[in-house]
């Protein structure tokens, strides 16, 4: 008996090694944990105490089969246990997943409500931003993207329980627009009252496109544009692939259940030149000679803006869009912007003060 477990045990251990290399060649074998793997490290006397533990790494994240046994765990958790194996990720009701980052909860709940020095301290900090850049001739305005949690709290699991119906977003979304004349998108409310579609990805952190665009004819009407219903354009759903949360606990398609799409007929015959100088999504910048807006728009932004790109390109006739960890000031001061866009998602609203001292080194 305790030959044989030791001969399965070596079995397992060999086995798939031993196949791997013939059939890895006819297998789409793709990085989907969203995050980079561990590469084969070089080296040298600076490493040499810590190389055992970078080759461990790569043989962790580089072994045999390693995402089919990821996958098959997952599909076992959620078959026996109804659970996912990774504590950043909250399996909700009907095949919504949400995000636990910490902070996400605490939103959800009303557990880290803004004190009034917290609020009369981000309002100053926004009027001086606000000041700052009308005096460069720039016009600011900001968008609040709300936390998928507290648009879908219906399928958050019923032990996550709310402890105040008021939220920070609400708290900031209406301490700015009292107290500022800085156009303010917060599309919170609007996708609470409007169910008829969907805003958000089920396995995935953010708005699709459809919620993307109804926060871009947002700003659009803000800064005096001429908006377009989501009445008015067709929104087809189609099966789309995992999304991050999905991604980060290895979801097998067999419970996939997710849908993206894509907005049709809005500007379509508008073409728009895109160009990404890191090959990436960090710094895009968009040009539509025929667009309807002759205005330049610069986005300081997150990846909750990405879905945002198709269409308000086609509106204004220069558009760039820079991340929030790739921004330098100096992209945009060769040619000043009309407007500058902020836009930042409700659980990274620890970042607005730092945000827009960022944003203020433009032209100094």
């Amino acid at each position: 008996m305790k030959g044989w477990m030791f001969g399965c045990f070596w079995a397992l251990l060999v086995v798939p090694n031993v196949i791997w290399p013939l059939v890895s060649p006819f297998m789409e074998e793709e990085n989907t944990e969203n995050r980079v793997l561990a590469e084969f490290p070089e080296i040298s006397r600076e490493n040499f105490q810590e190389y055992p533990e970078a080759i461990e790494e790569y043989i962790n994240d580089h072994a045999a089969f390693r995402s089919q046994f990821l996958s098959l765990n997952a599909g076992i958790n959620l078959s026996l246990f109804c659970s996912v194996d990774n504590t950043s990720v909250i399996r909700g009701k009907d095949g919504w997943y949400f995000f636990d980052n910490g902070i996400s909860v605490q939103d959800y709940r009303g557990q880290n409500l803004y004190s009034e020095t917290e609020l009369v301290e981000i309002v100053s900090k926004v009027l001086e931003t606000d000041e700052y850049f009308e005096n460069l001739g720039i016009e600011f305005a900001i968008i609040l993207a709300p936390n998928k949690e507290e648009i879908y709290g219906e399928y958050m699991p019923t032990w996550y329980t709310r402890l105040s119906d008021v939220t920070r977003y609400d708290q900031l979304a209406g301490s700015l627009r009292e107290l500022t004349d800085v156009p303010i998108i917060a599309p919170k409310q609007y996708f609470l009252e409007n169910r008829d579609r969907l805003w958000y990805f089920k396995t995935d952190t953010h708005w699709n496109e459809a919620g993307g665009f109804v926060a871009g004819q947002m700003l659009i009407e803000a800064l005096g544009g001429t908006p377009v219903s989501v009445d008015d354009v067709v929104i087809p759903y189609d099966y789309r692939g995992p999304g991050d949360l999905a991604l980060l606990f290895h979801m097998p398609e067999a419970f996939l259940e997710d849908y993206f799409c894509i907005v049709h007929g809005y500007y379509d015959e508008v073409e728009v030149e895109l160009e990404r100088p890191f090959g990436n999504e960090m710094l895009v910048r968009a040009r539509a000679p025929e667009a309807p807006d002759e205005r330049n728009i610069a986005f300081y932004r997150d990846s909750f803006a990405s879905v945002m790109v198709d269409k308000l390109s086609r509106y204004f006739k220069e558009v760039d869009y820079y991340h929030w960890q790739a921004f330098q000031p100096e992209y945009i001061e060769e040619k000043l912007p009309d407007v500058l866009v902020y836009e930042v998602v409700e659980r990274d609203f620890v970042r607005l003060l730092e945000d827009m001292d960022k944003m203020m080194e433009v032209g100094r």
